[in-house]
């Protein structure tokens, strides 16, 4: 998961003048309540674009929350006040239990194929082996029934499915310490896959169901022959909706371990999610990479965590990203070369009509001088 550490926001209450009563101390229901509205009021990024008014939110939500309040009731409050912005970085948990998590409006792929994705992947596998593909071969630890990386090859073609952008789950929800170990072993796991793909001429790099994790700039480094500028992210700041600080430059630069210099065939849908998007968007920065699919989800930000009085813990999206001309990727996504949809009809035809073209395409590039 992209994140930044936890930040517990204190509560402030207003001095007020000598002619004036005391106010009465907030409960907790209403002080987590406060610290809820005021942390997305510093720190999320996309009301404007989202086109929610924050402050009558407040207005509208703030009178139903009393001393009285149970947790579940000022759950389901704090939910429906930032459902409207569709963002899939917003979750509320108490401890390792999510509550709430928003959903992205972009999200035709995982809806049409949720029910069906091991089916969807069986025809895929087929459809590779019926290519000449040897039998796929894996990766990593399981999570939820998939390992992170599977790979095979047909001659010079390779195929390499990386279907997250973490190894374990304690690298996504886990310590910095446990991130930063996962990060290594991710790495190490991509690339054993290059590395078996090594003397392959054209790769076809599948990230239709990735949901993300981490490290995706950092594995666009494998294809990355030189330093290379992929996009500017700017973080929110206190202060005014449209407060961001300085845009920073982002570059994709020469991994140390195995990389990949041959045309790159990647995949992507809308279920290609977070850090898959960073490694799409360093990927497409680089002139041998061809998109082929759909637009990514459009969900890039890293996720903003605060910790709330009565224990919750809330993430936020707190960051824009923007292409190197500026364009605002939230709720676009990285636009495909080629745009191709995948389809229920064609997947009870037993036919992957993203990897059919993809397969298309890298084996014109073999045909080229």
């Amino acid at each position: 998961m992209k994140r930044f550490p936890a930040l517990a926001l204190l509560l402030g209450i207003p001095l007020l003048g000598a002619a004036q009563a005391p106010a009465p101390p907030l409960s907790l229901p209403e002080q987590s309540f406060e610290v809820f509205w005021q942390a997305f009021r510093d720190h999320y990024a996309f009301f404007p674009l989202k086109q929610v008014d924050w402050d009558a939110t407040y207005r509208t939500y703030r009178p139903r929350i009393t001393a009285q309040t149970p947790e579940d009731s000022l759950v389901q409050v704090l939910s429906r006040m930032v459902e409207p912005l569709h963002d899939g970085h917003i979750t509320i948990s108490r401890g390792e239990t999510i509550l709430f998590k928003g959903e992205s409006r972009r999200n035709a792929f995982k809806q049409t194929f949720k029910a069906v994705q091991p089916e969807f992947w069986r025809v895929a596998g087929q459809q590779l082996q019926a290519a000449g593909f040897g039998p796929l071969k894996v990766l990593g630890p399981d999570f939820k029934g998939k390992k992170p990386v599977y790979f095979s090859r047909s001659g010079t073609i390779g195929y390499l499915h990386l279907t997250r952008n973490f190894a374990d789950i304690t690298g996504a929800i886990g310590t910095d310490k446990q991130e930063k170990k996962d990060q290594q072993r991710l790495e190490k796991l991509f690339s054993q896959a290059l590395s078996q793909l090594a003397s392959c001429q054209v790769l076809v790099l599948d990230v239709r169901d990735n949901g993300g994790g981490h490290s995706g700039v950092q594995l666009a480094g494998h294809f990355a022959p030189e330093r290379v500028l992929t996009s500017y992210k700017a973080l929110r700041r206190p202060g005014g909706y449209e407060q961001f600080t300085e845009p920073q430059p982002v570059y994709v630069t020469p991994a140390a371990g195995r990389r990949f210099a041959g045309p790159v065939l990647l995949l992507t849908s809308d279920q290609t999610a977070s850090a898959a998007e960073d490694l799409t968007l360093a990927l497409t920065s680089l002139p041998q990479v061809t998109q082929v699919g759909m637009a990514t989800k459009g969900m890039l930000s890293d996720m903003h965590s605060v910790h709330l009085p009565n224990g919750l813990d809330v993430t936020l999206s707190n960051q824009r990203y923007t292409t190197p001309t500026g364009q605002v990727l939230e709720d676009v996504g990285v636009q495909p070369d080629i745009a191709v949809a995948n389809t229920l009809p064609e997947l009870e035809q037993q036919r992957d009509a993203v990897l059919t073209k993809a397969l298309e395409l890298a084996r014109q590039q073999l045909r080229q001088p």
